[in-house]
């Protein structure tokens, strides 16, 4: 019985209807940003068509976390002065991708904490793939974008399943030492690493957030792309924990700085930035979350 309804949750998931309102420039979008070579211009003038996501860009390049003296307009300008083609590419396609999903049947859910959890997480998996000795001049950005988009998951049970999502988060607001992801399986029948594992094959996105997606469980794993997997399963350990004075120490966190040769003092440094950090990254969120 459990299995079948599984089957029926996922096969909802794979249900889920195209991108609208803007499906062609979503695709564009989509094709564009996770091709092998971006080009700029023309890119940022796909961008522009699709007010949504072109109005965010702009919001987030002119907020004064990045304190840019002059006022950007263009996408182009937002990528060479401000932002940067990772942090833009990052962006619209967690905005493109997010779009779908509407979660307001789910109270317990907070598009403003979505995108903090996405900002914080993907900010940390960049600066921490800095240290990590990898062939993959990209890294980097692949790391900022995997955890962008880790939590896409999420979304798509609060948008799917709202009712079921809604008594996840009320049992975590009773006990908050409970595992989401638990949670999430015994409530609604599928976990949000399962749902954007789903999503991420159906839509073709890069092989290395597949990878992430579908094997987030797996603390042994060492298959293709495990660098970024490990990394971006870390960087979401250090954020939701980040009241835990001695985070360090615990197992998982261990296992994971010992795989991928980081050391404490690289993250606590890390760590401290972030908190000077944390006012601006949540003006960030919130423009990212408006609709």
């Amino acid at each position: 019985m459990f299995q079948q309804i599984l089957n029926e949750k996922r096969s909802k998931i794979l249900d889920l209807p195209d991108l609208p309102p803007f499906q062609a420039v979503a695709q564009q979008i989509i094709a564009q940003v996770t091709g092998e070579n971006v080009d700029i211009p023309r890119l940022s003038r796909t961008i522009e068509q699709d007010p949504a996501v072109f109005s965010r860009i702009i919001g987030v390049a002119n907020s004064a976390y990045f304190g840019c003296p002059d006022k950007i307009y263009t996408v182009s300008h937002a990528i060479v002065r401000v932002l940067g083609l990772c942090m833009v590419k990052s962006l619209a396609l967690g905005i493109v991708l997010n779009r779908p999903f509407n979660s307001a049947a789910c109270p317990g859910f907070s598009m403003e904490r979505y995108w903090f959890n996405s900002l914080l997480t993907a900010t940390v998996a960049q600066r921490l793939g800095r240290y990590i000795k990898f062939g993959q001049q990209d890294f980097q950005e692949h790391a900022y974008l995997a955890g962008m988009l880790h939590n896409v998951g999420e979304l798509i049970l609060a948008h799917l399943f709202p009712s079921e999502m809604n008594d996840v988060y009320t049992q975590l607001q009773l006990d908050p030492d409970q595992n989401i992801l638990d949670l999430q399986s015994e409530i609604v029948g599928i976990n949000n690493y399962e749902a954007g594992a789903i999503l991420a094959r159906r839509w073709h996105l890069p092989n290395d957030l597949q990878t992430v997606f579908s094997h987030y469980h797996e603390q042994d794993y060492d298959g293709e792309h495990w660098q970024l997997l490990h990394l971006v399963r870390l960087s979401n350990l250090l954020i939701t924990n980040e009241d835990d004075t001695a985070i360090l120490t615990h197992k998982d966190v261990r296992y994971s700085l010992d795989k991928l040769g980081l050391t404490e003092g690289q993250v606590s440094k890390l760590q401290q930035k972030l908190l000077n950090d944390r006012q601006d990254v949540e003006n960030l969120a919130e423009i990212l979350s408006q609709a």
